[in-house]
């Protein structure tokens, strides 16, 4: 019987909450070994893996595969850069960058991924394979956090969704976008609604809000015959097929796991050479650039 090769050694760069996150599961994981935390605060304690304040340490850790870069949105482009420069694979959190021209200068590096966790939702892969969507909608509500502040809410979090808009839509060129925007706490804008046309008729119409009194993350995808409900918080799905007179419900049986460990199977197995790398930099790059064309819009009004 075939022996499992080694663990991919690798090291989380910035643990603030989505670097905890990341950090949790792959502690989790038998086929990679979290070597180190990167951070200039020391989030460690004396167990776990060893912390490090800067870039220089990684050369006191031996061989590694991988890097997961959760800094702050402005530190991403400069961190990736060197990473991959030291011939590792880097999974970057969302965005890519907070400018499309940084994220252009990205796009060729083939060992780079994106975060984008909303396409690793249960809620999501519960889509019939092969669906060919034809309108989105999309709500995307969160309390005000001390978090995230570093951007727009379009960049903190409807970037999201239109990561999902331009990949439901198979990729298409945008043809038509309106945007409108709101500064409720000064300064960059904390909400926002887009609606935005494809070409090939995909449209999609995203509300995203950061000074909501709860929490929430639904979808609508409309599809020939049918659209499904989904719930990405509580990870539910429903099922609506069209013309059944008082259109029932159907609940949709989701696929186990969540969201994270499941990005990290696809990004672990191509860090192996089993797989491409899922959402490569250029799609990454294509929803910062997305992001900013909607910002300019909503501050338009």
């Amino acid at each position: 019987m075939p022996t499992a090769p080694p663990p991919l050694r690798g090291v989380i760069v910035g643990y603030g909450h989505m670097g905890r996150l990341h950090g949790k599961r792959l502690l989790e994981r038998q086929d990679a070994e979290l070597v180190a935390v990167i951070d200039p605060i020391s989030p460690m304690n004396d167990e776990g893996p060893r912390w490090c304040a800067g870039l220089a340490a990684l050369d006191t850790l031996g061989p590694l595969d991988f890097a997961v870069v959760a800094a702050p949105s402005a530190e991403h482009a400069p961190l990736a850069r060197a990473l991959l420069d030291r011939g590792l694979a880097v999974l970057v959190e969302k965005p890519l960058t907070p400018t499309a021209a940084e994220a252009e200068a990205l796009i060729g590096e083939t060992r780079l991924s994106v975060s984008h966790l909303e396409r690793f939702n249960p809620a999501l892969l519960a889509l019939p394979k092969g669906a060919t969507p034809r309108y989105l909608r999309a709500e995307r509500l969160a309390p005000p956090r001390s978090r995230g502040l570093d951007v727009d809410v379009i960049l903190d979090l409807m970037i999201h969704d239109l990561d999902l808009a331009l990949w439901l839509g198979g990729g298409a060129p945008v043809r038509t976008l309106q945007a409108v925007g709101v500064s409720v706490r000064g300064g960059a804008l904390d909400i926002a609604e887009a609606w935005i046309e494809l070409e090939g008729g995909f449209t999609a119409t995203l509300t995203a809000s950061r000074v909501s009194r709860a929490a929430a993350r639904r979808l609508r995808v409309v599809n020939d015959g049918e659209y499904f409900s989904l719930d990405l918080n509580s990870r539910r799905a429903e099922r609506v097929p069209w013309g059944e007179g008082d259109l029932d419900a159907h609940p949709v049986e989701l696929p186990p796991g969540d969201s994270i460990t499941a990005l990290h199977d696809a990004f672990l197995a191509a860090v192996r050479g089993e797989a491409p790398f899922p959402v490569p930099a250029a799609e990454g790059a294509r929803a910062v650039a997305l992001a900013e064309r909607v910002a300019v819009a909503a501050r338009r009004g």
